[in-house]
């Protein structure tokens, strides 16, 4: 039986250079969904807003009918 042969310089490099690439895009999709979530946030706040003004304008003109 044959000992497993440790991989060569090039072997490694080619490794490392992968590993880089697969971290640089998983930054890249973190960041995106990061950004995506932050949109998201923004959007809710806003429509949270709006629906607090929409039911003061409902309750003064309530109020104005009585």
């Amino acid at each position: 039986m044959t000992e497993p042969r440790e991989p060569t310089i090039k072997q490694w490099k080619r490794r490392a250079l992968q590993a880089e690439q697969q971290v640089e895009f998983l930054q890249e999709v973190r960041a995106m969904e990061s950004n995506n979530e932050l949109r998201k946030f923004r959007e809710l706040a806003a429509l949270r807003v709006a629906l607090t003004e929409a039911r003061e304008i409902i309750d003064w003109a309530l109020q104005q009918q009585s």
